[in-house]
């Protein structure tokens, strides 16, 4: 219920800055990219979209607990945010293995893709970027 709550009120957010700013676009689920679509029901089965929108080329969805995507014009995901932590399926392997050995109580609540690597957000609030190869280039804490 908490988390239902929750959503609505992002929801609220999301739509009052998408009212103001006018360049996002509220959209029915159905016209995501097939791709976008096919990656929330394979990692996240048992949430529904409550909330898409299209800004310029690229989508966001809000699922039903919480879980925030953004992917570009091919439906490929470029950053994702869950409090709950993300499918670490959808983490790149060597990213997985580095958080797992470093810090195996934390989970990985949201990782981006960014031009030559990735940075993630463990639940301690640290930030670590990671080269295409998975090698740790900086940490913030």
């Amino acid at each position: 219920m908490k988390k239902h709550i929750l959503a609505l009120l992002v929801l609220v957010l999301i739509g009052t800055s998408i009212t103001a700013c006018g360049r996002k676009r509220v959209i029915d689920p159905e016209q995501l990219p097939k791709a976008a679509t096919e990656l929330v029901q394979k990692h996240w089965p048992s949430c529904v979209i409550d909330f898409a929108y299209i800004d310029g080329l690229e989508y966001e969805v809000l699922l039903s607990d919480g879980t925030i995507i953004e992917f570009n014009k091919k439906g490929e995901w470029k950053e994702m945010k869950c409090t709950d932590g993300l499918p670490v399926t959808l983490v790149p392997a060597n990213i997985t293995r580095y958080v797992v050995g470093r810090f195996p109580k934390q989970l990985i609540i949201k990782c981006e893709k960014m031009r030559g690597g990735y940075e993630i957000e463990l639940t301690n609030g640290l930030e670590i970027q990671f080269d295409m190869q998975g090698r740790v280039t900086h940490v913030d804490d």
